[in-house]
């Protein structure tokens, strides 16, 4: 019982350095008595404007494209095609609800790349990735797998805002985990390759 309550509440110190998400998350991940939170990892907000950026186009195009279509039906023979105004209506209707859901989609595309979240401990890095509203993925690969973190940051934007790709190498066949856009992600490929030096000064290979 003591030992429940110790690893309780050292889940619970960990879980309150984190974001609000992190605390939502973070429940999905294994955490051992002796595991230190060494980082919370969360996506660059820049992502959030090019989701909201294209969710808008694209939604203002449907919507445009459907009003002009439905307005051609007058100049095009529209007395003969569309007496009653009956099918414009239609036309402009189904546009108007094809934007309002392509609105709801970039909405909860935005809800999805915030909710997932990159744990770094100094024995796993644990990511927790939100495919879909209904397919949740949980990454956990031992620090001591790690051999390298490269950093990728290609284009102006990704060096202006200082975000980009961080890639950890891992050793034999095991898949190469890549997260992307990390904000300073100098920062975290060094703290990531720390850690693992200091798994292995202390457990070795």
């Amino acid at each position: 019982m003591e030992e429940t309550q110790k690893s309780a509440e050292h889940r619970a110190e960990a879980v309150a350095k984190l974001s609000p998400v992190g605390k939502k998350v973070f429940k999905y991940v294994e955490f051992d008595d002796d595991e230190e939170l060494l980082a919370e990892i969360r996506k660059h907000p820049i992502g959030l404007v090019y989701i909201w950026l294209t969710g808008f186009l694209i939604t203002a195009t449907i919507v445009a494209s459907t009003i002009v279509l439905g307005m051609s039906l007058g100049s095009v023979g529209g007395d003969v095609i569309d007496s009653s105004g009956a099918l414009r209506s239609i036309i402009i209707a189904v546009g108007l609800l094809l934007g309002i859901l392509s609105l709801v989609i970039t909405l909860i595309t935005a809800i999805l790349y915030q909710s997932n979240v990159v744990f770094v401990t100094n024995e796993k890095i644990a990511e927790v990735m939100y495919v879909s509203l209904f397919n949740r993925r949980v990454m956990q690969l031992g620090i001591g797998n790690v051999e390298d973190a490269t950093v990728s940051q290609k284009g102006i934007l990704p060096r202006l805002f200082n975000y980009g790709s961080l890639m950890t190498e891992t050793a034999g066949e095991m898949a190469n985990p890549a997260f992307t856009y990390v904000p300073n992600p100098n920062y975290y490929s060094q703290l990531i390759t720390q850690a693992h030096e200091n798994y292995v000064e202390k457990y070795g290979n």
